[in-house]
């Protein structure tokens, strides 16, 4: 299929190649022609840029070349000065000249024509079309006529959900004036690229929390307005779009365009769902899906989904040691060589209860030390629950300073977690 045709005006077609099967008889009767139904485009120009306080018999020959020109952009009446012709750009509508480029996601639409070449009409004409993939065959139209004199033209359409080449099937049957039957298929083949490319990247935190980075890039040959880039998170998690500038629903990006070659890259924030219960989201490796919609510069639409977004599951510990400021809601301030406190959560990610000691390694300590006991018994602690305690640590050295050195055991089974590096604390000098 080498034609184009614009809803706007009647069929424009090129040299066809397609592969036939027929019943090797006389020539055919009828003929077939496939032409693609896509939008025409704005026809470009080269503008020429003048002033008019030029020489005045040569500004007179270029507004009279603009005049006879149908192709030019004259004068549009608007607020400011910009006009579509500095864009190299024609107010005149043309149709492709070539069959273009079908993306993964778009609609293919097709016109099938069949024409009688002949003096006398044809009785009982079928007409199949099919479409045919590396895995699947659809049927995009089968009807019957019971007679043709002339032209009949049949409209197909189908969403591209595959990559690769596609291949149009399109069987004829009839019957002539003198009842023999007569059949013949062509065959017209063409290939499904993929408009975008896109790559993740995965962060996972020791809370839990899941940053997924995804980077879009338009691969296709033209323009995209984004209509919409929509995460869709997997069962075990709640997620927050990073996007959007802080306090209003405005894209950090600007706009929804993006250009040939592009890169865009989102954040999002994936929790577990279910914060007590959190061991599947942890362990889990599938993250969600992106739902992507898109138009071309001149509006067709397209739409794409992701295959699940996956990530290499990180290993889960039996004891997991977590930090957290005791005063909710207020920022972490912690003054040279004055005690402060910091809470300590302990959960038991196994499958078995544990009876959990938590003592301080000295010598694995920076120049924050613990203070008071430095053993402190937590109790037994039942499978996939937690448990809390408070801490006492000294500074010794100003700045961004360690908080580590601490060890918990499990008295039942003989289990050791050290913890050499819990968290860093910024310590500033007292004013």
């Amino acid at each position: 299929m080498s034609a184009q045709v614009s809803p706007l005006s009647s069929p424009r077609q090129t040299a066809l190649s397609p592969s036939t099967q027929d019943d090797n008889q006389t020539p055919h009767l009828l003929s077939l022609k496939v032409m693609r139904l896509s939008r025409p485009m704005l026809a470009t120009g080269q503008p020429v840029y003048y002033e008019t306080s030029s020489y005045p018999p040569l500004v007179e020959g270029l507004e009279s070349l603009n005049i006879s020109d149908l192709t030019a952009s004259h004068p549009i009446e608007l607020p400011n000065e910009l006009q579509i012709r500095d864009f190299g750009l024609s107010q005149l509508l043309k149709l492709p000249s070539s069959f273009g480029n079908i993306y993964l996601g778009e609609t293919f639409s097709t016109l099938v024509s069949i024409n009688n070449e002949g003096n006398a009409s044809v009785q009982q004409v079928s007409v199949k079309v099919e479409l045919q993939t590396s895995s699947q065959r659809f049927s995009l139209s089968d009807g019957n006529h019971p007679r043709l004199d002339d032209t009949l033209a049949v409209t197909v359409s189908h969403e591209i959900k595959e990559l690769g080449v596609h291949i149009l099937v399109c069987t004829v049957q009839y019957v002539t004036e003198d009842n023999r039957r007569r059949h013949f298929r062509k065959f017209y083949k063409f290939q499904v690229s993929n408009p975008l490319a896109v790559k993740t990247k995965v962060n996972n935190m020791i809370d839990g929390r899941v940053f997924l980075e995804a980077q879009l890039q338009n691969v296709s040959a033209g323009p995209m307005f984004l209509e919409r880039m929509k995460f869709e998170a997997s069962e075990h998690f709640s997620f927050q779009d990073m996007n959007t500038i802080v306090g209003t629903d405005e894209l950090v990006f600007g706009h929804h365009f993006i250009h040939p070659q592009d890169v865009r890259q989102y954040l999002y924030m994936l929790t577990p769902r279910d914060p007590q219960n959190d061991r599947i989201a942890r362990t889990t490796n599938a993250l969600g899906k992106l739902d992507i919609v898109w138009r071309s510069a001149m509006g067709d639409l397209g739409r794409l989904q992701t295959s699940q977004l996956t990530r290499k599951a990180p290993m889960l510990d039996d004891v997991e040691v977590q930090p957290f400021w005791l005063q909710k809601g207020q920022p972490a301030d912690v003054v040279l060589e004055t005690p402060f406190q910091l809470g300590i959560r302990v959960r038991n990610h196994s499958s078995q209860n544990m009876k959990l000691v938590l003592s301080a390694v000295k010598t694995k300590m920076g120049s924050v030390l613990l203070s008071g006991l430095s053993t402190r018994n937590l109790g037994e602690v039942a499978a996939n629950q937690s448990t809390e305690t408070q801490l006492e640590f000294f500074p010794l050295t100003p700045g961004l300073q360690r908080v580590g050195g601490l060890r918990v055991v499990d008295l039942l089974t003989g289990y050791t977690k050290d913890i050499d590096h819990l968290c860093d604390m910024y310590v500033r000098t007292a004013l």
